[in-house]
């Protein structure tokens, strides 16, 4: 069981991005199973690479879609 957080510091925000991380990692290591003993070192690095590549795009676009919504928004003002 956890602790109760009896700090006065709004502690909040660092719990989020400590569970947005866990969530993260555990994508990466759940979209790719080394259950075939049978693969080489070398595959495995470059599967791995390839699930950490396609999250990255997908956050780089997500973070460019912000980026020009915040930029037309800034424009109107």
């Amino acid at each position: 069981m956890a602790r109760m957080n009896t700090s006065s510091v709004d502690t909040t925000k660092a719990e989020r991005l400590a569970h947005f991380s866990t969530q993260q990692k555990a994508e990466i290591k759940s979209s790719f199973s080394t259950e075939n003993k049978d693969v080489v070192e070398e595959q495995v690095v470059n599967a791995r690479k390839a699930v950490s590549l396609a999250k990255k795009k997908a956050k780089a676009k997500k973070r460019a879609k912000m980026a020009k919504a915040s930029k037309k928004k800034n424009k109107k003002r």
